[in-house]
């Protein structure tokens, strides 16, 4: 606790400015798990930007935004919306869609233009994962009231789990997944800022539980693959292949339990079997596949046609895109045409971001937005080998492909600000 509150040795030298930055962040982490309260969130925001403005020198900045790329493409990316947005005949929404995808600017310029220490850093870090683990504490035992009142399982799966804090599942998962990736490089690095691993490694029981019972498919197969992947990385480079062998054979034990109490995720798993090609008029969000029929449209297959619709679209426009503000407009006379009743009454968007900047920027826009928030982060992450940063980056580049993020405030603020975190703690280049 002393850590999380700057009460230790360390925390008591950090310059003013650092602790400022500190307790902005940490508030901000606060935020996010707030229910609906946007007032606060943009208070919040635009506090932790201020300090950050003023934070380093504009010319320490200028020179930073020279060397780091990543950052020069999410600006570029920003300014090629505005452009779009310019060109929209429904102003109105290109004006809204503008405002919500904000962060996308302001945290790439006045976030990933900063160089955060590694002792700042850790602090930071241990912030996010304890009070997402508080967030999820609260999910879990205000949706364990709601199951005692009910009698349904369902009060435990999914967006359910996720009520007492009014943000949907699929976020809060990948919010989990970044939790239990810092959780382990800071015990991996052995971080001053662990005081009680007893309680760290209590917390990542509890959250590979609670991510599990999400049922989010897209973050259950990126974190499990993740930690498959550092367990052969990690004990293979220190020659302890059997340390590796019995951690893999522990996860494997774990999520074999997981699928015995918790059956309905694995329910979730098996509606990937079903081909949904018929009720077109019907779309079932019921999480147990028991309840469902091969021919029904549910929460994973609808996606398929969605995506094909997004694909019509990207063809009759393929240089130039769609403008910001009429894209919406244009895919619903395409699920119109296609004859989804359930994609245009819902009026969903593509559920994939990649293929939803494909349709607004065209083939070039799309590649600029791959480079900021992909590429070239990917690249500098690889080079200073900053495993933390590497699975932070593919995280989000794997759940952008079954969600459009920018179309989300939510969205937009995660991956706005991650990404912009992430380059802002690379190592500082020697001074000319």
């Amino acid at each position: 606790m002393k850590s999380l509150l700057l009460l230790d040795l360390t925390g008591r030298v950090f310059l003013q400015k650092e602790k400022v930055l500190y307790w902005l962040i940490s508030a901000f982490f606060i935020s996010l798990f707030l229910p609906d309260m946007p007032v606060i969130n943009n208070i919040l925001i635009g506090a932790t930007v201020l300090h950050g403005c003023f934070y380093n020198s504009f010319s320490e900045k200028a020179r930073l935004l020279k060397e780091r790329k990543g950052i020069w493409m999410m600006v570029l990316f920003y300014a090629w919306q505005i452009l779009s947005a310019a060109q929209s005949e429904n102003g109105q929404e290109a004006g809204t869609m503008l405002v919500l995808r904000l962060p996308l600017l302001v945290f790439p310029l006045f976030i990933g233009l900063l160089y955060i220490r590694e002792e700042l850093k850790d602090r930071i870090l241990l912030s996010y994962c304890f009070f997402t683990t508080i967030a999820a504490t609260v999910c879990m035992i205000y949706a364990f009231y709601q199951y005692s009142l009910s009698g349904s399982t369902d009060r435990l799966y999914d967006d359910n789990l996720t009520r007492a804090i009014g943000r949907p599942s699929v976020y809060i998962a990948i919010a989990v997944n970044l939790a239990l990736f810092t959780y382990v490089y800071l015990l991996q690095k052995k971080s001053f800022a662990i005081q009680y691993k007893g309680l760290v490694f209590l917390s990542i029981a509890f959250l590979v539980v609670f991510h599990y019972m999400l049922a989010n498919r897209i973050a259950i197969i990126s974190l499990y693959t993740a930690f498959l992947i550092f367990a052969i990385w990690h004990y293979g480079r220190a020659g302890k292949i059997l340390t590796g062998v019995l951690l893999v054979a522990f996860l494997l034990a774990g999520a074999a339990l997981m699928i015995r109490f918790f059956p309905r995720t694995a329910d979730r798993f098996r509606q990937l079997t079903y081909v949904g090609n018929g009720q077109n008029g019907l779309l079932s969000t019921s999480y147990d596949s028991s309840f469902l029929t091969p021919d029904q449209y549910n929460e994973t297959n609808f996606r398929l046609p969605v995506w094909k619709s997004g694909w019509q679209l990207f063809r009759d426009h393929p240089l130039t895109g769609i403008p910001l503000g009429d894209k919406e407009t244009a895919l619903m006379e395409v699920y119109k045409q296609r004859q989804l009743d359930f994609a245009w009454k819902a009026r969903l968007n593509m559920h994939n971001t990649y293929l939803d900047v494909l349709c607004n920027l065209g083939a070039i826009g799309l590649l600029v937005f791959l480079l900021g928030y992909v590429i070239f982060p990917l690249g500098a992450g690889w080079r200073m080998r900053d495993g933390l940063g590497l699975f932070i980056i593919l995280t989000f580049a794997i759940a952008m492909c079954t969600e459009t993020w920018p179309d989300r405030s939510i969205g937009c603020i995660m991956l706005g600000f991650f990404c912009s975190l992430v380059s802002a703690w690379k190592r500082k280049p020697a001074m000319n």
